[in-house]
């Protein structure tokens, strides 16, 4: 795949996590895959593909809106697509996520073969809570 196909891959997989489509998502990773999610989150650590596939509802449980992201520095580089992004999401009790990102994709074969996501932990924690480990 050429760099603009790698980064529609990626716009069609923020389209997929926007919907809660993880049935899309498995079509789109290669089997297996991987995600990398930064320090002190309930959503951290590297996850094999189904246990990131799990996680992806637990973002949708105190939602009363979409999900959205609004993208910026959107760079792909040999097997590497790489953007900064805003997230937003209204939550059932009135409040907003709202995180910044970066992301960094690595593409095989026409599928996203492993993902970093670099975040916004604090305010993360305060809308989606704290680690068991750090809520001691």
């Amino acid at each position: 795949m050429g760099l603009e196909e790698n980064k529609k891959l990626v716009e069609d997989f923020f389209d997929a996590i926007a919907a809660g489509d993880t049935a899309r998502m498995d079509m789109m990773m290669t089997d297996d895959s991987t995600w990398w999610v930064s320090p002190s989150t309930v959503f951290s650590g590297l996850h094999k593909k189904h246990d990131f596939l799990a996680i992806v509802p637990k973002l949708f449980e105190q939602a009363a809106g979409p999900l959205s992201f609004k993208f910026h520095d959107f760079t792909a580089e040999d097997d590497r697509v790489s953007l900064t992004a805003k997230g937003h999401m209204l939550m059932k009790n009135g409040r907003t996520y709202a995180s910044d990102y970066h992301f960094l994709l690595y593409i095989r074969d026409g599928k996203i073969a492993a993902g970093k996501e670099y975040l916004n932990s604090a305010h993360v924690g305060d809308i989606f809570g704290l680690p068991k480990s750090a809520a001691t």
